[in-house]
């Protein structure tokens, strides 16, 4: 026996209230957006919450300020293919390193100011994941999940009014261990246009390589789960990430 024969992984698609949190901008659409458009059409709350101000993030040399500027407005644009609700940036500076407990204490908050049933993130734990800012936001965040539903956790917070709350789900994208296939069929369109609205990230003389790699990946995906096109997600309860020898 182990322990999802006594807490078995629970049911994505149920979610309700969404909280996706990012390191860049980005991140969400490439990773899950089919799942979050899903989602998003069958009355779910989206909110994004940005780690980094994404100012780093270009092949060319240019102003971080601009960037930044400019990578929000493509987060908007592409969320608003997506159906997301709400935005909200930390905008910690994207090359520089970040404090772990700085990100935590963020993503606290912002799970007792939202009160989510589902936490989405990057995964930390993938092998030869070299990006800093994911692996850091991805522990931080799977941390937070652990701990926002204890008072003496950032209890400033608690004495503000935010009230300890504990989400349902946990759900990491990008990652080498999914336990949870997707059908994104009915929404890819919709996702690669929202990939697309990052132009920053995928110019258009690059963005057909793009397109096929996503395509391809999608549709090894599916096959696994008997849909056209799938995402592959890792879903877990905040009880499934503390002493889980089972993995």
């Amino acid at each position: 026996m182990t322990i999802y024969d006594l807490m078995p992984i629970p049911q994505l698609l149920d979610a309700k209230r969404v909280l996706c949190v990012q390191p860049h901008p980005d991140d969400m659409d490439i990773s899950c957006g089919g799942t979050l458009a899903r989602l998003a059409d069958q009355g779910a709350e989206i909110t994004y919450l940005t780690v980094t101000d994404g100012g780093a993030g270009s092949p060319v040399r240019t102003s971080e300020t601009e960037l930044a500027a400019l990578r929000r407005k493509e987060q908007a644009a592409a969320g608003a293919l997506i159906g997301v609700q709400n935005y909200e940036w930390l905008a910690f500076p994207d090359r520089a390193l970040l404090d772990p407990a700085q990100v935590q204490d963020a993503v606290i908050r912002a799970i007792r100011v939202h009160r989510p049933d589902t936490l989405v993130t990057v995964d930390p734990w993938l092998l030869y994941e070299s990006h800093p800012a994911h692996r850091t936001v991805g522990q931080s965040v799977a941390a937070a999940a652990l701990f926002s539903g204890m008072p003496n956790i950032s209890p400033e917070q608690t004495d503000a009014g935010l009230l300890a709350h504990t989400v349902e789900r946990v759900v990491f994208t990008f990652t080498a261990k999914p336990n949870t296939q997707v059908d994104v069929t009915t929404t890819w369109e919709r996702k690669m246009q929202a990939i697309a609205a990052h132009k920053s990230q995928f110019p258009d003389s690059t963005w057909s390589m793009y397109q096929y790699y996503f395509q391809t990946q999608a549709e090894a995906a599916g096959t696994t789960a008997g849909y056209a096109l799938a995402e592959n997600l890792r879903v877990l309860s905040p009880l499934h990430l503390h002493c889980n020898t089972d993995v």
